[in-house]
């Protein structure tokens, strides 16, 4: 299988394992998507969630097992097809002096001929983000920092969607868009793997792609 494989899988896991030191933080793990696929992958905490996510990034490597994006071993994709892969892990980097409109403009700019997404505007409308749109993102309250992450990092024009529990800080309301903003990347066509505990994400994804449920830590 090579990287020029239209028929590869965008993601593909077999039997992956992650251990730091004695301790297995994610058990043997299998899972293939194809383009336009959609998993959520759900458990408790500590169960290999985030985990399994960096994995997929190439952010990590398994300890055992394989794991490879987009045709090529998941850490040579992340130096070789970044621009494919857009990922909410870890928050997102914000630079203090730019609002929250010219963080997306910025985003924008930097795919210049590959963006075709919405313009800033209806993109802040669809995360109820207008009213919000000339503050800095150390202004914002901690549920509109976190759909504001949101949706700048659906703003990147990649094939692959990586994100770890969307709904962190929202209240139901704010939930709710979340799980609209995920539903307009699935409409988009784009392949989407995300860890939650939203059991309304879950469903969402669920119907139209799979569930990925990891075992409990001391039940594997």
């Amino acid at each position: 299988m090579t990287s020029t494989d239209a028929s590869a899988p965008v993601v593909e896991l077999r039997a992956a394992t992650r251990t730091h030191g004695s301790v297995q933080v994610l058990a043997p793990t299998s899972l293939t998507l194809h383009a336009g696929g959609a998993a959520a992958v759900v458990g408790p905490n500590g169960s290999g969630k985030s985990t399994l996510l960096r994995l997929v990034a190439g952010a990590d490597e398994p300890t055992s097992g394989s794991v490879r994006t987009l045709g090529l071993p998941a850490a040579r994709a992340r130096l070789r097809r970044r621009e494919d892969v857009t990922l909410l892990l870890d928050g997102l980097p914000t630079y203090r002096d730019l609002t929250v409109a010219e963080h997306l403009q910025l985003v924008s700019s930097a795919w210049a001929g590959r963006h075709d997404l919405a313009g800033v505007a209806e993109t802040l409308a669809a995360a109820e983000l207008d009213r919000v749109r000339d503050q800095f993102p150390a202004e914002l309250s901690s549920g509109e920092r976190q759909l504001f992450a949101l949706a700048t990092t659906l703003y990147r024009p990649a094939r692959l969607v990586l994100l770890d529990e969307p709904e962190q800080r929202l209240d139901s309301r704010w939930r709710t868009v979340a799980r609209r903003l995920v539903g307009r990347a699935l409409d988009a066509g784009r392949t989407v793997l995300v860890a939650t505990h939203d059991s309304g994400l879950r469903d969402d994804v669920a119907a139209r792609g799979q569930v990925l449920e990891l075992a409990e830590p001391g039940r594997r």
